[in-house]
């Protein structure tokens, strides 16, 4: 699909063959480099040609059901208003039991 998309936009060169290669298999991604040539090389060309082929691959993958990955993050907050605060063997956030011991409460600004 990618070199589909490639081979879609007019300013990509079909000699020599664009292509499409897979880099590196990331810990959540399919890291792929596409390569294509294009005429005459100066640099405003070379930046329409990159969003022309960004945009027409992205388009590909899509149309095709195939999400692109963006990062994501969990985030937890440390509820503070429960009776269970500061007591870790009971708070249900993950947090190791400790010895017993107590962090200093925050203060609080309302």
């Amino acid at each position: 699909m990618i070199l589909e998309a490639l081979l879609s936009v007019n300013a990509v060169l079909k000699d020599p063959a664009p292509d499409v290669l897979v880099m590196e298999l990331g810990e959540s991604s399919v890291n792929i480099r596409a390569r294509w040539w294009i005429k005459p090389p100066r640099r405003a060309d070379d930046l329409y040609s990159r969003d022309q082929v960004l945009t027409a691959i992205k388009n590909k993958l899509t149309a095709n059901g195939i999400d692109l990955p963006f990062p994501t993050r969990q985030i937890l907050f440390h509820d503070q208003t429960e009776e269970t605060d500061g007591d870790r063997s009971r708070q249900r956030e993950g947090w190791p039991a400790g010895k017993k011991e107590v962090p200093p409460r925050s203060i609080r600004v309302r």
